[in-house]
């Protein structure tokens, strides 16, 4: 691809295509029955996904519920539908008595298509791919699938031996008192990754007696399916290239990169997704409070100001810079940037060409439910995938090709709470919300804070004491405070109420207490705290992508940008994460990766360190099996001073010393005695 100096001619030629795809989309649809289930707190949902022209009483008519249960499950929907919004539907599971373990049925069979159903999800139904049962029937594609249709199902070959999942092949098991995970897998001959895979909302804890969990049941193959690795992340060590080759089958990395005049073919896989938008009048049409009305209005006019396809554009923008720097080197590309819109069945469409089998690099996609196709099929074709904002653990643990630029929130609490030991000499006061949803995250949290008190040798108990923050009161924040001891307030949330209620609490308390807070990489993007607040409390947040505009480095891309494009990127994520600078780093890192080792860069990664716009990438990878996560963060603080400094954590010391908690009415106090060493 031969970058033209008239890119405004480029950007309209794209935007063209974008509204064309847009106007071709807006056509009323009906509302389909979604397949997918998921359980949140015991409680099991159909998740349905807004599209064009459906209404609550459509989709309440097509669940068979009424329009109060919808909207009880959803707060805000009576106030209009977004499109793309995900809304969880109450459905009752068939619970142990009515169990699906039937198996794949017998090759040859003809298929009768049943409402709602999928080509993608018959395919795994008979634990074929997509394009094997789209060859069998000549001139059938999703966009003429119909309830009636008969589909011959081709002979699986005799030498696939990938395990097949049944679509529709899930147990619900209702937890007992006493079961573990350990003990539920045993019964049903699963390993408890898959258990933990089918039921993220299980967090890092086990299941709650009375709890309904999803049981993936394997199908009858004439090969016994891999078996899943469950070594822990922090127990691989770092082994020579050779071994890698051999234990974690990357075989075709083997011969060193010996051609520096090859073409690499990158795909981009990025949700431009423009829409026009639905007219405001309409959206406020039925709505009688004045106060959903206005923020109708308010998120109306952001859209309007900052449509999100915008901040993908500033994406693409800034790899378009990336890839403008590496030809200037000689590096030659073949480069395919696609639309994935918010589908799923656009991605799947996408990925039916078959010139991407051999594509060497797959940036994006973005949302987790189009990078779970890409990604196996990525594994599948062993291509090298990043994906820039998703931080969820479990697809990068069954993917090695799988690159994970966002840190796990795991990660972020293992290096916070290095941070927090660190100053054990404080009155540490740890505050949470109410929301029960996160309990297993705070324990976590908790649990990896008090792992660090055992690594140091404190001189007096540690004192930490827990506080459930209620937006209407305050005053229990306030009597955790010591004012014999410096006090760190611990506020690990992204609820800006809650952040803004504490701060304001907490800056009300300066006359009389040495305070120190801590929140977490959303809050320098909060708008309605004031920033003197921030400076005054000596706020420690933590990112891997915080933008510091006095920095010379973004200076020098800033001025770069304006040079290309004339203006600058300003869109960002809720953790503030700079779509235009991403795109640049991510691109340049993985491109340039390329150019230097070919794909053999994957194990090479260790002693690759390219210039970045921003902070270096730090990939590890999570086990033996998996991919690779970068868990490079870095850890600033307000100054009193109007600064912002970057703070170095220490390292934790050896651990002598054995650690036992005591708990008394208000304070928990957590006793260290010497002796008993590991």
């Amino acid at each position: 691809m031969i970058l033209s100096r008239n890119k405004n001619l480029l950007f309209f030629v794209l935007w063209c295509l974008i509204f064309q795809t847009t106007l071709l989309s807006q056509e009323p649809v009906s509302v389909e029955r979604s397949n997918n289930k998921v359980i949140i707190e015991g409680t099991v949902y159909y998740i349905h996904v807004v599209k064009p022209g459906q209404t609550l009483y459509s989709i309440a008519r097509a669940y068979n519920v009424s329009q109060k249960e919808i909207a009880i499950e959803n707060p805000g929907v009576m106030s209009g539908l977004q499109l793309g919004q995900a809304l969880k539907i109450p459905v009752e599971p068939t619970i142990e008595q009515e169990l699906d373990t039937s198996t794949a049925p017998p090759a040859g069979r003809v298929h009768v298509v049943q409402q709602g159903e999928s080509l993608y999800g018959i395919a795994r139904l008979y634990g074929l791919e997509q394009g094997v049962l789209m060859g069998a029937n000549r001139g059938v594609d999703q966009s003429n699938l119909q309830p009636g249709m008969r589909l011959v199902i081709p002979e699986r070959k005799k030498d696939d031996q990938e395990p097949a999942y049944n679509e529709e092949g899930i147990a619900f098991h209702k937890v007992k008192r006493r079961e573990t995970l350990y003990s539920i897998s045993r019964f049903y001959g699963i390993s408890v990754q898959e258990i933990r895979v089918a039921n993220p909302e299980l967090g890092w804890g086990g299941p709650k007696s009375g709890q309904v969990i999803r049981i993936p049941l394997p199908q009858v193959t004439d090969h016994p399916g891999t078996v899943l690795d469950t070594i822990p992340a922090d127990s691989v060590k770092w082994v020579e290239a050779d071994t890698l080759f051999e234990e974690y089958g990357y075989e075709e990395l083997k011969y060193a990169h010996d051609d520096p005049g090859r073409i690499y073919r990158i795909a981009f896989f990025i949700p431009f997704d423009f829409k026009v938008p639905e007219p405001l009048d309409s959206l406020i049409k039925d709505v009688k409070s004045a106060s959903r009305r206005n923020r109708i209005i308010e998120r109306y006019r952001m859209e309007e100001k900052n449509p999100q396809s915008v901040n993908y554009l500033e994406f693409f923008q800034g790899s378009l810079m990336a890839i403008d720097s590496l030809q200037r080197t000689g590096m030659k590309m073949d480069l395919r940037f696609f639309d994935t819109g918010k589908s799923m069945d656009q991605t799947l469409a996408l990925l039916m060409d078959e010139d991407l089998e051999d594509f060497d690099l797959f940036i994006g996609p973005f949302y987790p439910f189009n990078l779970e196709i890409v990604s196996a099929f990525a594994n599948k074709y062993r291509i090298p995938v990043v994906t820039p904002f998703y931080n969820e653990p479990e697809r990068v643990r069954n993917n090695p090709y799988l690159f994970q630029l966002s840190p796990s929130i795991e990660t972020e609490y293992r290096e916070a709470a290095k941070l927090v030991a660190s100053k054990h000499m404080y009155n540490i006061v740890y505050v949470r919300d109410e929301d029960s949803l996160n309990i297993e995250k705070h324990d976590f949290f908790k649990e990896q804070i008090f792992d660090g008190f055992e690594h140091y040798h404190p001189n007096e108990p540690v004192i930490f004491k827990e506080v459930v923050q209620k937006l209407d009161h305050t005053d229990e924040i306030i009597h955790s405070l010591s004012k014999d001891k410096k006090n760190l307030v611990i506020v690990p949330t992204r609820d800006e109420a809650l952040a803004s209620r504490v701060v304001s609490t907490l800056y009300f308390q300066l006359k009389d207490y040495d305070i120190e807070v801590m929140g977490s990489p959303f809050w320098p993007e909060f708008k309605s705290i004031e920033l003197r607040y921030f400076h005054d409390l000596k706020l420690i947040f933590y990112s891997s992508f915080w933008v510091d505009y006095l920095d010379p480095g973004i200076d020098r891309f800033m001025r770069a940008y304006r040079a290309f494009y004339y203006n600058e990127p300003t869109a960002t994520t809720r953790k503030g994460i700079n779509y235009g600078i991403i795109g640049y780093d991510m691109t340049f890192y993985f491109a340039n990766a390329l150019r230097l080792q070919g794909r053999r860069f994957i194990v090479s990664l260790r002693d690759y360190h390219p210039t970045l716009v921003q902070a270096p990438y730090h990939f590890n990878r999570v086990n033996g099996m998996g991919g690779y996560e970068n868990d490079h963060l870095t850890f600033y603080q307000y100054a009193p001073d109007m600064s912002i400094k970057m703070i170095e954590v220490p390292p934790l010391p050896e651990r002598d010393l054995f650690f036992k908690p005591r708990e008394d009415e208000d304070t928990r106090r957590f006793l260290y005695r010497e002796g008993d060493l590991e």
